[in-house]
């Protein structure tokens, strides 16, 4: 009994031991990185202090602060802490709340929440590779410091991505077909946004000339990025490696009773513009053509050609879906034969 008694309170002791060295050197890199951080005029935050014995490493961040080197934007929090259990400190959770604000050029907004969580895995390695990371707010709401209604809301907003090396043959094909190397990494991407209220000014644009509601029903996003390279510590303080592919299982949107949702793959040429197909499809197409109408996107002439063509190849789906291609090629883009001028531009490529 006495071997097990000395057994235990050497044991206890190492732990310990173990738990004030690993929460030293937590304290000490946050430490040094809002120095890093307050030097290079990225962020800074007002101190920081650990707690958490013996079973956790929590670490909290007073007035944090990020912004732009440029000027372009700025983030701020009252205050923002981090848990890790003491056996998984590569397993982290992060939690913000309301009052955070968040300013884009002379425009300043409130964001204000239920509950904001995020949850971050990364490899056991000194790159700190990221392997998986979701954020969930509840009952978002984001308000300019100007007025009283708010920009944007929703019920729930979730956003994920984690590391998909099984994916990469998924890609190689894409790649290899447009000459272009391999993805170093693969990540999947995923974003869901429930109930989202947009601004007031835009919905009163769109509710008389367009017959659509202020609420979107549901935003949804699961796609594949292949990266020049995996996403690591040093990668994330230098920008995002390039993208180089972009494999899209669904990107669907429900808003007044309408559906509409896209899938394809496309690859990223070293100037940043896509190249590749995209597939539109919705069930309510005859009343996308009626939005845009309204909208002024189109004329009365061509809502009667766009209903005989799409009726035309409407019928050969058994529900009457309208799947129509959007074509991206040397910087231009199309939606079937109808030409929708110069395609969106992607960060250049980092060697």
């Amino acid at each position: 009994m006495r071997k097990l008694i000395w057994l235990v309170v050497i044991a206890t002791l190492a732990y310990a031991g173990y738990w004030f060295l690993g929460a030293r050197k937590i304290e000490d890199g946050a430490q040094a990185m809002i120095v890093q951080a307050r030097s290079e005029g990225w962020g800074d935050a007002q101190s920081v202090s650990l707690a958490g014995f013996p079973s956790r490493f929590d670490l909290t961040f007073d007035k944090p602060e990020l912004r732009d080197q440029n000027g372009a934007w700025s983030w701020t929090a009252p205050f923002a802490q981090i848990f890790a259990l003491g056996y998984a400190p590569n397993e982290v959770i992060a939690y913000l709340p309301s009052g955070q604000t968040i300013s884009v050029g002379d425009q300043s907004y409130t964001l204000d929440l239920a509950d904001m969580r995020a949850s971050m895995t990364v490899g056991y390695s000194t790159a700190l590779p990221l392997e998986e990371a979701i954020a969930v707010l509840s009952n978002p709401v984001l308000k300019p410091d100007t007025g009283s209604a708010p920009t944007l809301a929703a019920d729930q907003v979730r956003l994920a991505i984690s590391r998909e090396d099984k994916a990469q043959g998924a890609l190689k094909g894409a790649a290899e077909a447009s000459g272009l190397i391999m993805p170093a990494a693969a990540y999947r991407l995923g974003a869901e946004a429930v109930n989202l209220t947009l601004p007031p000014d835009l919905a009163k644009e769109l509710a008389p000339k367009a017959g659509l509601p202020a609420t979107v029903a549901r935003l949804h996003l699961d796609a594949i990025a292949g990266l020049r390279a995996p996403i690591t510590q040093t990668t994330a303080q230098d920008g995002l490696p390039g993208l180089m592919t972009l494999s899209l299982s669904d990107l669907s949107l429900s808003w007044g009773g309408n559906d509409l949702s896209a899938k394809g793959n496309l690859t990223i040429d070293p100037s940043g513009y896509p190249e590749g197909t995209i597939m539109i499809r919705s069930a309510s197409w005859k009343n996308w053509i009626d939005i845009a109408r309204g909208l002024g996107m189109i004329g009365k002439d061509e809502v009667k050609v766009l209903r005989s063509v799409g009726t035309m190849m409407a019928a050969k789906d058994p529900g009457n879906a309208l799947e129509v291609p959007m074509v991206f090629h040397n910087g231009l883009m199309s939606l079937g034969p109808i030409p929708l001028g110069a395609a969106p531009q992607f960060p250049a490529q980092r060697q």
